[in-house]
């Protein structure tokens, strides 16, 4: 799966401190995958650190396409 990333999602990324490697862990190992009326999809998985992570992507046709990345955050933060 290959990763693009919004510029917003890049400004999300640095103020909430999300690596590109947390992201690519929570989509890897979401619990949760569900369209959002923006749309979007959000997947809500674990970051590195084991903290939930909500990506919203661009929507797609399967899980395991490429993804353009559109937002990011901690969940709870």
């Amino acid at each position: 799966m290959r990763l693009t990333y919004t510029f917003h999602a890049r400004q999300r990324m640095r103020h909430r401190r999300v690596s590109q490697a947390d992201i690519e862990h929570a989509l890897q190992h979401y619990i949760e995958r569900l369209a959002t009326p923006e749309p979007s999809i959000r997947y809500r998985g674990p970051g590195l650190n084991g903290d939930i992570l909500k990506v919203w992507v661009v929507p797609d046709a399967s899980p395991t396409a490429d993804k353009t990345i559109k937002s990011v955050a901690w969940e709870g933060r």
